[in-house]
């Protein structure tokens, strides 16, 4: 095994929405993985050679396990079809030890969390650190529909669950997240936290600075 890589197992697939599928990963002898912070991401050796990464969506508090969450991309090029496709329960994976360059402030904030679609994954493992910490934060999930929006039970259920917002592009228009709305007037101590499309995430920069955010409160990664 190369040094950079460790092998774990996939203890668990499940299918969280339409096209979206989760995987739990545990190492193979039972002991803890890797810490690692809100964010952060692994790569991910798929058994045709490629490599993808993906935000862990579990926890940091628990470390027994990394949670992935993989959207089959339509125009996939074998990685997303690659994890649907031949990955299975009880396979094992090589993977990297988690990066992080998405990484929560370490001033004491206000954090404002907008995911679209599977940007969902840092963002809900943000949320949970966040809440365990005491931390004032909000997160807003936008998807397409309900059907393509992942990990709407664990949501609901959440004990955090009053602060989540969910934006659904074919619902009514009241509960479309309007980000002009959203943006301004935000307070000095208040940071925002993006993941999702490129076009999604353009358009929630561009709102951001339009509404004066300075640079250092804007946080973000492109993958």
């Amino acid at each position: 095994m190369n040094e950079s890589t460790l092998t774990v197992r996939v203890a668990r697939r499940n299918i969280e929405a339409d096209g979206i599928v989760s995987f739990e990963l545990a190492s193979l002898d039972g002991r803890d993985l890797p810490a690692f912070d809100a964010g952060a991401h692994i790569d991910v050796h798929l058994p045709s050679g490629l490599v993808r990464q993906y935000s862990i969506c579990s926890a940091p508090y628990e470390p027994s396990h990394y949670q992935i969450a993989v959207l089959r991309e339509a125009q996939s090029r074998g990685g997303s079809a690659g994890m649907h496709d031949v990955v299975r329960e009880g396979d094992e994976l090589r993977v990297s030890a988690p990066r992080n360059h998405f990484a929560l402030a370490s001033a004491p904030a206000k954090h404002v969390l907008l995911a679209g679609g599977i940007g969902l994954t840092p963002l809900l493992c943000m949320a949970q650190r966040l809440d365990r910490d005491g931390e004032a934060f909000e997160l807003h999930y936008c998807a397409r529909s309900r059907s393509r929006a992942a990990f709407l039970e664990r949501l609901a259920n959440a004990p955090w669950s009053q602060r989540v917002q969910l934006h659904f592009d074919d619902e009514a228009e009241q509960q479309r997240l309007h980000l002009d709305t959203l943006l301004k007037d935000a307070t000095p101590d208040t940071h925002l936290y993006v993941c999702g499309p490129q076009g999604f995430m353009n358009a929630v920069l561009d709102a951001a600075r339009a509404n004066a955010w300075p640079e250092h409160r804007l946080h973000y990664e492109f993958f």
